[in-house]
């Protein structure tokens, strides 16, 4: 996820404030202290502009780059 949000040029605030989701739990589930419910996947996936499917997918941030040009 850290891949991501740095692809979109977004801090964990930003991401929280897009997805409704507190800082602090961004910040676990990106380092694995956390597991994210499927209502914040959900919220994270819309954050990104993307769905859930694609969300929980291996490869995300490399198609993610391709669609932004990265």
């Amino acid at each position: 996820m850290k891949e991501l949000r740095d692809l979109h040029a977004m801090t964990q605030e930003d991401l929280a404030g897009a997805a409704q989701i507190d800082r602090s739990s961004i910040s676990m589930i990106e380092r694995g202290k956390f597991a994210a419910s499927v209502d914040m996947i959900e919220k994270i996936a819309a954050a990104f502009q993307v769905g859930i499917d694609e969300m929980l997918q291996p490869g995300l941030a490399e198609r993610s780059r391709k669609r932004l040009g990265k």
